[in-house]
């Protein structure tokens, strides 16, 4: 699996930011942030954000 890729306004799990540093992107598959994780019985707040890394995005139809 490559590097992530990512844009400026992105928010990326730990895992793939430590993907981007050549010695470590093996971790990039460690990555399970593929999706929103709502705070229980809120009103949309994210008790956490999916990664916005590209290869996480593809096929996302939200």
């Amino acid at each position: 699996m490559s590097a992530p890729t990512v844009t400026d306004d992105v928010t990326l799990s730990a895992e793939c930011t430590l993907a981007q540093q050549p010695a470590y992107k093996d971790v990039h598959r460690g990555c399970h942030q593929t999706k929103d994780v709502p705070l229980p019985h809120s009103n949309g707040i994210l008790l956490v954000r999916r990664c916005g890394c590209t290869c996480h995005r593809r096929g996302d139809a939200s």
